[in-house]
């Protein structure tokens, strides 16, 4: 498996409206994206750079508001990466989520229970 590069960190946010108010009022984020469906935005700053994505709290997350940032790590084939990982032992929190068209997405605990999840963005989509 090959790490391409790191996607970018998100949080877990009981409102995720309400979130996207604060980090674009009062933090001065840009808004890049907003999938109210499932619950996703994702902010830049001004000028680009670093992407902070914001996850409404749901029962599919195991994390809950203000607990910590996710990293996400992108990978070409996540059915591989993923039967790798579980090859050499790792824990998977549930399976591979299709966002069709945008990404899929798999979350994996690591051995003091941090989450970190697999990303492959759909062709076309920023990797």
């Amino acid at each position: 498996m090959a790490i391409k590069g790191l996607h970018l960190a998100w949080i877990v946010v009981s409102d995720v409206k309400k979130a996207i108010k604060f980090y674009t009022e009062t933090v001065g984020m840009k808004l890049n994206s907003f999938e109210e469906k499932f619950g996703w935005a994702e902010l830049s700053g001004q000028e680009g750079g670093a992407v902070l994505g914001i996850a409404q709290q749901s029962d599919h997350e195991a994390i809950l508001p203000g607990q910590n940032a996710v990293i996400t790590l992108s990978v070409e084939n996540i059915q591989k990466a993923k039967a790798e990982l579980e090859k050499k032992g790792a824990t998977m929190k549930g399976e591979i989520m299709d966002i069709p068209g945008i990404v899929k997405l798999q979350m994996v605990v690591d051995q003091d229970g941090n989450h970190f999840q697999l990303v492959e963005s759909a062709p076309g989509q920023k990797k």
